[in-house]
């Protein structure tokens, strides 16, 4: 059985840190990729590593049998795009890729010398570009045949998904734009790549964001899969994205802990994976859905949040909350029972291990301004004596009607037994 996909529904989609310590550590946000540094990828070599589809430079040398399996399928694909277009056509789209400035561009985006050579890296993208736009076609269209087993076997299918989300994996969104505008191919309802991407990736799109209202820059497919994500006030294009200090603020307490203290738990309504919000002793915590495949996707965010996004990783900062509120399997029960982590992975000591893993060589530099004072007031809660005595009266004494009732009754024979002593003292006197 396919599995859905891991951001379906509410939200789709630290043991050891390496602080940084100074400013020119820090990247600002660059215009491509790289290979995902040594220190993340050996944590989990698999989350980085395609499955069955090579896209792009970094994995197409792999003496792979798993990707060799979908090379054929491949040039099937090119194949049928190339007869969608005229001879013309095919020709100006050739010229194109063998620019000197666009084989630049496609160079300066993958920020490093790599294998192939430089010179051949064009036609590698093209081709890997005319792959992925016939795969987007195919979908819209449903004009491929029978026998095609992309469809045929839905297992092959979900799997390419997630390979085509994977940074490693990814290639330079504006050539795929220019390649199908100089396509020229019209179809009903068919008007740009940013449609056909936003529809492709439909089940990632958890806010229902528009591509008729996103004028957003789209790096690649990870990139995007990050900004469905955020909501519009943190699109990297959004002016209003607040700027993180120097200022590092732990939350100290975890989940258990906190309810001891009297904090509620509740799912928030949020679609994204941002706005944690705490008031009136009620935490929102938008949901995780937790599947096989979620822990390369996040993987995958959170690598390029420490390549382009260092100063805004709001993903990062979810996962980073979550990790403060779990130190053992009792946080993560207390998680579920409250919907705000939806594990389909069976065992909540998996769950746990995940959450409480992302964050091991993550370059930290503190959460954002409206998660540091979360954290303050979430530690000022619980260390506040009054909550405690609180919640330990509502939960061993009135936690249900039975218990408020022989409280009340306690209290009542209490009081009535006070005032007999307090006669017959009286009396004697």
């Amino acid at each position: 059985m396919t599995e859905p996909h891991p951001f379906d529904g509410t939200a789709r989609i630290v043991r050891r840190r390496r602080q940084v310590n100074h400013e020119d550590l820090i990247s600002n946000r660059i215009t491509g990729i790289c290979r995902v540094p040594y220190h993340l990828r050996k944590l989990n070599e698999e989350a980085y590593t395609p499955q069955v589809i090579s896209i792009g430079p970094f994995h197409n040398q792999e003496d792979s049998k798993r990707l060799r399996t979908t090379q054929g399928l491949k040039e099937e694909y090119s194949e049928r795009f190339w007869q969608r277009v005229t001879a013309e056509i095919k020709d100006n789209i050739s010229r194109f890729v063998k620019e000197e400035g666009t084989k630049k561009q496609i160079c300066e985006f993958y920020g490093e010398k790599i294998c192939p050579s430089d010179d051949s890296l064009p036609e590698l993208v093209l081709a890997d570009a005319v792959f992925i736009l016939e795969l987007f076609l195919r979908c819209r269209l449903r004009d491929g045949p029978r026998e095609d087993p992309m469809f045929k076997e839905s297992f092959l299918f979900q799997t390419v998904i997630d390979d085509l989300l994977l940074l490693e994996n990814q290639l330079p969104f504006w050539f795929l734009e220019e390649v199908f505008r100089r396509a020229s191919l019209v179809y009903r309802d068919v008007s740009s790549v940013r449609q056909l991407t936003f529809e492709f990736f439909k089940a990632f799109n958890v806010q229902n964001i528009s591509h008729e209202n996103f004028d957003v820059k789209i790096l690649h497919f990870t990139d995007l899969l990050r900004v469905f994500l955020l909501p519009q006030s943190l699109w990297p294009s959004s002016t209003q994205s607040p700027q993180r200090g120097n200022k590092k603020v732990k939350l100290l307490y975890s989940a258990t802990q906190l309810q001891e203290a009297g904090v509620k738990f509740k799912v928030s309504s949020n679609k994204g994976l941002t706005g944690l919000k705490f008031e009136n002793g009620v935490l929102e915590i938008p949901c995780l859905e937790l599947y096989d495949t979620t822990e390369a996707l996040i993987r995958n965010i959170m690598a390029l949040e420490q390549i382009c996004y260092i100063r805004n990783g709001y993903v990062t900062d979810y996962f980073q909350m979550l990790d403060f509120l779990t130190n053992t399997t009792k946080d993560m029960d207390l998680l579920c029972d409250r919907k705000i982590v939806d594990n389909y992975l069976g065992d909540n000591n998996a769950a746990t291990s995940i959450v409480n893993n992302l964050h091991k060589n993550i370059l930290w530099v503190g959460l954002s301004p409206d998660y540091c004072d979360l954290c303050e007031s979430l530690n000022k809660f619980y260390e506040d004596p009054r909550h405690k005595w609180k919640a330990i009266l509502k939960r061993d004494y009135f936690s249900t009607p039975w218990r408020t009732v022989s409280t009340v009754a306690v209290a009542i024979l209490f009081v009535l037994t006070f005032i007999q002593t307090v006669c017959s003292l009286l009396q004697v006197l």
